[in-house]
């Protein structure tokens, strides 16, 4: 069977990178890139997404592999009749690890399409840290969640209030 990829599947359209989501798992492929994919399809949206690991050992590589891309197998029914389709979902731009490259992810607060931030509210138990392994004081603070979204954010804020400075600026 030939890997999927986008020479594999030409008819995969690329988006403008819109979306940061944090998580890479099946629910959120699932459940998010399939909503934007639709959205993409019936409206003028035409955003992709960028998966950023929250975990060390995650999915990112798979996913870059692909060139984001994968097949949702969609069965039950819609308005009474039974639905069974398989779709080729791309939307995802992207994976991004930030324990590989965390200045690329900070960069992500400064694409100025960037307009969604998607984080799971659920907390696994596999972002805490047991008692015997201590975070290394030379880790980036990109161990949680939280701190990841957070960073992000801040940088985000402040690269627009730089953005929004000079254009006044440059307007006057």
């Amino acid at each position: 069977m030939e890997r999927l990829n986008r020479t594999s599947a030409p008819q995969a359209k690329k988006y403008t990178e819109k979306v940061i989501q944090f998580g890479e798992g099946n629910f959120l492929r699932a459940f998010i890139e399939w909503i934007i994919w639709k959205t993409n399809q019936k409206t003028d949206f035409n955003g992709s997404v960028v998966v950023v690991q929250p975990i060390e050992k995650g999915m990112v590589g798979w996913l870059n592999e692909q060139d984001g891309l994968y097949h949702l197998n969609l069965q039950g029914l819609q308005d009474g009749q039974p639905v069974d389709s398989v779709d080729l979902i791309d939307v995802i731009s992207r994976g991004l690890s930030p324990y590989e490259d965390f200045q690329g992810y900070l960069k992500l607060a400064e694409q100025p399409e960037m307009r969604f931030v998607i984080s799971p509210s659920i907390r696994p138990a596999s972002w805490t840290t047991p008692p015997h392994r201590p975070i290394p004081a030379s880790s980036p603070s990109c161990c949680t969640t939280a701190g990841s979204t957070s960073r992000v954010t801040r940088r985000r804020v402040s690269s627009s209030s730089r953005a929004s400075s000079s254009s006044r600026t440059a307007s006057t």
